[in-house]
């Protein structure tokens, strides 16, 4: 076995059990080839313990699907499949039925409904870059159908990505803070990054620390910052709209906002002993 071991928040190892994958990296008791499942609801809150009294780490949206290693009562433990993120989640929000995914939701977020009409009752509330199933392409008063039978705005939804993270990051200014969130109801600093980039095809790690270990080139103190350009300080992160302003999801204003850049390390000066700026960060998107 390794001496260092494995980030739990990014591989399913417990002292009882581990997936799979992990025999002969990690030591359990017994391995699991998990279930799949698909995230059935709006949004599925991830704790580190199965309780909603503990804080909550992550978040999955409708349609993504998740890796079930344990059910132990109400409780589903388990790993994301799309950013691999650890964590239980509340079994009631998973179900083993799966709909291959056609496209994503493209605005900030969109009512499902039980049929083709917007003053009926909305089934559930959807967010960007939910994956959808959608059977047929041919609208009914504007609206397509899913697959579970549901219907949902066509134009809220997309197969095509774009272009421009910070473009995408912007849709969320005065976004509400919230710790774990990835949605327009409530995002962290770097579940507002993850979005952002997924946006435009390209997904990222879950936490701060993790995209500035994985994502893109460190920029030298000379280099001027541009359009884009990630900051990363303790524990936050934030991506530039110009060389001069950052926006971020932020517990100092508890929302999301643009502020200068020398303010934010100012602000962050007074929370740590450490450097307040760690370093940017530039992603070079495929043309």
């Amino acid at each position: 076995m390794n001496d260092k071991s494995p980030d739990k928040r990014l591989n399913a190892y417990r002292e009882d059990i581990a997936d799979i994958s992990l025999k002969g990296i990690v030591d359990a008791e017994e391995y699991i080839t998990g279930a799949k499942h698909q995230t059935a609801t709006g949004v599925a809150a991830l704790y580190a313990t199965p309780s909603q009294e503990s804080p909550m780490i992550s978040q999955l949206i409708y349609g993504e699907y998740f890796n079930i290693l344990e059910i132990d009562g109400d409780w589903a433990w388990g790993q994301s499949m799309k950013d691999g993120y650890v964590g239980y989640c509340a079994l009631n929000n998973l179900t083993p039925d799966l709909h291959d995914p056609t496209h994503h939701v493209s605005a900030l977020s969109s009512h499902i409904f039980p049929e083709p009409n917007l003053k009926s009752p909305p089934v559930d509330l959807i967010h960007m870059m939910s994956d959808v199933s959608v059977i047929d392409e041919n609208q009914t008063k504007g609206f397509v159908q899913l697959s579970d039978g549901n219907w949902i705005y066509a134009t809220h939804l997309s197969k095509d990505f774009g272009k421009d993270p910070v473009s995408e990051a912007l849709k969320f200014l005065y976004t509400p803070y919230l710790w774990g969130g990835k949605t327009n109801a409530g995002i962290d600093c770097s579940g507002l990054v993850q979005i952002a980039f997924a946006s435009v095809g390209i997904n990222v790690p879950r936490d701060a620390d993790l995209q500035e270990k994985d994502l893109g080139k460190m920029l030298g103190d000379d280099e001027e910052l541009q359009h884009g350009d990630l900051a990363f300080f303790p524990g936050h992160v934030g991506i530039m709209i110009d060389d001069l302003h950052l926006l971020h999801a932020n517990a100092h204003h508890m929302r999301v906002s643009i502020d200068p850049l020398k303010e934010v390390i100012d602000v962050v000066s007074f929370q740590t002993d450490e450097p307040p700026l760690t370093c940017i960060k530039r992603v070079i998107l495929n043309p």
